[in-house]
Order: C-alpha cells, then structure tokens, then sequence
C-alpha cells in the first residue's frame, strides 16, 4: 500500500497536567505560529500518537528537533479526518518552549547572599524588592527595573502567587536569588491576561531591598559613648544633632552635612518622625548611635519626598548639643518653689500693675538665679511677649493681680470643667 508523507498542520487540543511531563512545544508550521500559541500536552501518557510522544522524550527547553513519524506510530491506515490520510508519514518540526512536571516544587537558587545574614525573612513580613520575570526560554514578561519602582508586598499571606510567596521566605537583606515556579504554584492552566500564557513556568531573578515585620521595633546601636555621660536627652529637650539618613541597602537620602546649619528637634512634639524622635532620647552629648526605624515608625506606605514606600530608614546620628526643655504647651517652669506671693514678688515698683519691661526684667532674673527655665529654641523676646499676652487677659498692657494665674492652676481648672461636664 502506498504511504503518503505529509507535514501535519496542529490543531487546539484542551489538556490538563495530571502526571509525568507536561511540554509547551511550537509546531514550526505556519497554521501554529498563526494561532499565536503553543501546543501544550503530557508525554509518555498516550496522549499523543505514539511516536511523537516518543520523538518528544530527552528534550530540552529551547531545542528544536525535527521529528518524522510513520504511519504504524501515527494514524495509521484510517488516518484522522480529511486532514491526515491513510498511511501517512508525519514531519514535525518542533520547538521546546516549557517543561514541567505537576509534581515540581519550586527551585531556588541562591545567586548572591551578603554576610552576615542577621535576619531572614518569616510569613508575615512586608517586603520590597526588584524582579526580572521571564519564561525558561529566556523572554521577558515583566521586570520591576522599568519601572523604576519596587514590588512591595506581605509574604506567606497570599498576597502573590504561591510560588513567590514560598520563593521570598528566608531571604536575606540585599539577596539576589532566581526563583523558577512551576504553573500549578503560579497562573496554572489558564495564564494571566495577554501576559502569561497557560501552564507557563516562570523564572524569577529577585533582588530583595529590603524587608521588615509590623510589629517591629526601633533599633539602637551605640556606636560611640563619651566615658562622662551624666546629663542625657529626654521628652520635651531641644536636641542638635548631625546625621546620615539611608535606605538598608546602603543608598544615601539625606545628610544635615549637605546644610548650613545642623538638625534641631524638641523631642515629643512631632517634630520628626516617631522612630527617629524615639531614638534621640537617653542619649549623651557627642554619642554616636544606629537607628533602624521601619515604615510604621517612619513614613509609612506613603513615602515622603526622596523616601521610597513603605522604606526602612537608617540614620547615623552624632549629639552635639542638647537644652532641657519644657513640657508640651509651657513657656517657661520653675525649678524652685514658686513665690509665695507671686504678683507681690514680680510687681517691683508695689504699684499693683505690671507692664512688659517689669514682667520682662522678672523673668529674666529668675532664669538668672536658675531658678526657672524657658522653651528651649525660641528666643528670650518671644518667650516673654507670649507670656505676658497670655496674662493680660483683658489686653490693657498691664498684668493685675486679679489675672495672673500659674499656668498648672489654669490647667486644674480646664480639668475641672471638663469634670463638672460629664
């Protein structure tokens, strides 16, 4: 009987990998290529004429092979269709695109992994990081690089495919790593839009910038403490201070050196972030200390100008000066016992009033005599001008007796009508 020879024209075929090797194969033919897509199915399971599934065996991603089929390990004498006839000799001419197996896990392998590693990341961490993503062919689907822009991300929560979330546990700072993730732990058999086409393995080549969990702390290392250290910083102190603000990876921000002046803070008055104001307390004039502040002590998912999303910052910090403050919403407090008679002590002339240059002149003298202290980074001139406005309740530009109050009197009574509301 005659045997025709024939170049087959592939057709869709549904599939499901279920066992063995699943192969995503280009059928170098013009009625495939048309179709845009690739001919996917298992091997060694029947699922295929005989002889391709032998002919599809060894092969690697990327080969091509040309493979000829006869009639006895094809369709032998009834054919298939109108398309193959009997006793028909079969030519493929195939290319390997994917490979896999239903029962793969993911592979890591670990391209650049700093020392020490002091943390790793756990389930649960909030992580960012640059990727390349590709197919095992080599050709790109999506990179983080052009967009200039970090994935930021939850692991070991289902935020992303079940592959990455696996394939970002236990990741270094500053780690380099190729993650490939097999379909079923990725977009599995249907794929992701015009991206991802079915059953595809995916390849990752992951730079992790940084990473940090919720419930972490501010973190302190001294890195240089004076051998006298006495008087240190607390709540409500005007602190001086150079630094260097860096990303974990190194990457400089922002430096005070970059300024004329140094950086200045009252420290508990929102005047800089919460991790850094935490950070600048107990410490002593001329230490030198490292503080970690993640994102939820610093700025957050937001950023801020120049701070990426969701960074940890860095900031090496130097003490150069500090004043002690007062509490938040006061001017100026004793260190002594107030005067008995307080308007008798500070009305010098005894005439029942007090102007500004007398109020003035008294304020001064208690600071003198150490016996009081005024907000620290705001000078003498505006410290007392507010003070006075605020006694001279009935703006006459004198202070009676009838007026003054101590600030914690005015405080007792706030208290008391909100008491006396309820």
């Amino acid at each position: 009987m005659k045997q025709n020879r024939i170049y087959l024209q592939a057709w869709d075929k549904s599939t499901t990998c279920v066992c063995l090797r699943c192969v995503q194969v280009c059928f170098l033919c013009p009625l495939i290529y048309n179709r845009k897509q690739t001919y996917n199915s298992l091997v060694g399971e029947g699922w295929l004429v005989k002889g391709m599934d032998e002919g599809l065996l060894g092969m690697c991603v990327g080969e091509i092979r040309h493979i000829v089929i006869p009639p006895f390990k094809a369709y032998g004498e009834k054919g298939s269709g109108t398309m193959i006839p009997p006793q028909a000799t079969l030519v493929f001419d195939i290319l390997l695109e994917d490979i896999h197996n239903p029962k793969d896990n993911i592979t890591i392998e670990s391209q650049e992994a700093p020392e020490p590693c002091t943390r790793r990341s756990v389930a649960g961490d909030y992580i960012r990081y640059h990727y390349n993503g590709t197919f095992l062919n080599g050709v790109t689907f999506d990179t983080s690089y052009q967009r200039n822009s970090t994935y930021n991300t939850y692991i070991g929560m289902g935020y992303v495919i079940p592959g990455m979330d696996q394939g970002l546990l236990g990741v270094c700072l500053g780690e380099k790593r190729r993650v490939i993730i097999p379909p079923h732990l990725a977009y599995g058999e249907q794929g992701a839009g015009d991206v991802i086409p079915p059953s595809a393995v995916l390849v990752f080549d992951v730079h992790v910038i940084d990473f940090h969990n919720p419930s972490d702390k501010v973190e302190l290392e001294v890195t240089y403490k004076p051998e006298v250290c006495n008087d240190t910083t607390t709540l409500n102190d005007l602190v001086r201070y150079h630094y260097n603000c860096t990303l974990l990876d190194g990457t400089l921000l922002f430096s005070s050196h970059d300024y004329e002046n140094m950086q200045d803070a009252v420290l508990g008055q929102d005047k800089v972030i919460d991790g850094l104001d935490e950070g600048l307390r107990g410490m002593c004039v001329g230490e030198k200390r490292r503080i970690t502040v993640p994102p939820h002590l610093g700025h957050g998912e937001k950023g801020a100008a120049g701070v990426p999303s969701s960074a940890v910052l860095v900031f090496s910090i130097e003490l150069v000066s500090f004043e002690r403050g007062v509490p938040a919403g006061y001017l100026f407090v004793w260190l002594e016992d107030t005067p008995a008679d307080l308007f008798e002590t500070m009305d010098m002339n005894k005439n029942g009033e007090v102007p500004l240059d007398e109020f003035t002149e008294f304020i001064k003298l208690q600071i003198a005599e150490g016996k009081g202290r005024t907000k620290p980074g705001m000078t003498m001139e505006q410290i007392v001008a507010d003070m006075f406005q605020n006694q001279d309740r009935n703006n006459d530009g004198v202070i009676t007796a009838s007026e003054l109050k101590l600030k914690v009197d005015e405080d007792k009574e706030r208290e008391q009508a909100k008491h006396e509301e309820l």
